[in-house]
């Protein structure tokens, strides 16, 4: 489509994982040609879950509409190529650990020398200044840095990570949104964007900073006793937003007189004897299913929903009534099931190989049919079915 609003702009793709491939991503759905260089081996996405081809479910989520390149930038004549790609480019995101750029000789003094109106877009774990410039981060890193597995406690006290790549997902929003408004302004000299796992886990975690600093210390639990509870056969996870919230809860479990008692008789006293409070509500959802519960918790205006799996999710009739994923092709892979985008845009393209386009990007780029047969013989690039 050319009707999309970044339609015209090129972005060269230096990103591994996902933080900055994910942006990389959004801004290839929303118009842009997102060229990705990878190592000859691959983005190291690629080794992550179970293999199909050169492609893992994260590989292709993190990376789809793009064009794939695979260039060994440590030689020469590879690093001439990203230069001359980068010198076409609007911007560039790269998500190396700071001062591994410049070493390789495409940093952002390198980038701005072949376009003076790039915008240059680095995404790392602690960010581009500061004593921990050089410590390596990760989405398990900057969850437990950040306070969010601190918060995220079992009912033992336990912390936990969050099962999936929050952070590194929600920096490369964090990065579209930067790249896109500075594209919306107009990017009239070159400039660097220093985008972290650091802030972005804190945009997320705002409130909860704010009320630890405002209450001089951890704060109880919200909202006790939200939470999720075994039933019968599965999971259900109950949510409280008002008080007389929990006086509904009560009877719909059969404790009418529950918030009489002065131990729960607010949030707060909830809160401070939430193991107490959880036990004895735990006893009563064990005596019915999930789905007993869930009907139960909707007629008596219970926030509730049962604790669904991913294929749950996938056969829900409401998601599938709101057509909110589509299922598209994905050459040597499938059928995979990619959910819209906000706003209901749907996913267009495919997730590159390694290498897929090397020889059209190559060409794109002014590399005659000889310069690029001598580069894959010499191993500086590949494609598919060729040696790397």
């Amino acid at each position: 489509m050319t009707d999309k609003p970044l339609a015209g702009i090129r972005v060269l793709d230096l990103g591994q994982g996902v933080a900055a491939p994910y942006c990389g991503l959004l801004l290839a759905q929303y118009g842009a040609e997102v060229v990705k260089v990878e190592p000859l081996s691959g983005d190291w996405m690629r080794g992550l879950g179970e293999a199909r081809g050169d492609q893992t479910a994260y590989s292709i989520t993190y990376n789809w509409g793009k064009r794939g390149i695979a260039v060994d930038m440590k030689d020469p004549r590879g690093l001439e190529i990203v230069h001359r790609i980068a010198a076409r480019s609007d911007v560039v995101l790269e998500n190396f650990r700071p001062g591994v750029v410049d070493r390789l000789g495409i940093g952002f003094e390198d980038v701005k020398a072949l376009s003076p109106r790039i915008l240059y877009v680095s995404v790392s774990g602690f960010g581009q200044s500061g004593p921990y410039v050089k410590r390596p981060g990760s989405d398990t890193v900057l969850q437990a840095f950040s306070g969010l597995v601190a918060i995220n406690k079992d009912m033992d006290g336990r912390p936990h990570r969050v099962g999936t790549t929050m952070v590194d997902a929600l920096t490369g929003l964090c990065a579209f949104q930067a790249t896109s408004m500075a594209l919306f302004g107009g990017v009239k000299e070159a400039r660097l964007l220093d985008v972290s796992l650091l802030q972005s886990a804190a945009l997320l975690l705002t409130p909860n900073i704010a009320d630890f600093h405002l209450s001089g210390g951890p704060v109880p639990p919200l909202n006790a006793p939200t939470g999720s509870y075994r039933t019968s056969n599965g999971w259900i996870a109950v949510a409280l937003v008002k008080e007389e919230n929990f006086a509904q809860l009560a009877k719909l479990v059969g404790l009418p007189d529950l918030p009489q008692a002065p131990r729960f008789a607010n949030f707060e006293r909830r809160a401070q004897n939430l193991q107490e409070l959880m036990a004895i509500l735990q006893e009563r959802f064990l005596t019915a299913t999930t789905a007993e519960w869930a009907e139960r918790c909707t007629d008596a205006g219970v926030l509730a929903s049962p604790v669904n799996d991913c294929g749950d999710w996938l056969e829900d009739p409401q998601v599938q009534a709101t057509s909110a994923y589509d299922m598209l092709e994905q050459p040597g892979v499938g059928v995979v099931p990619m959910p819209r985008l906000p706003g209901g845009l749907p996913f267009e393209g495919i997730a590159p190989g390694i290498g897929s386009d090397t020889r059209s990007v190559l060409v794109d780029h002014d590399y005659t049919a000889e310069e690029i047969g001598g580069l894959l013989d010499a191993g500086v690039v590949s494609e598919p079915g060729g040696a790397a």
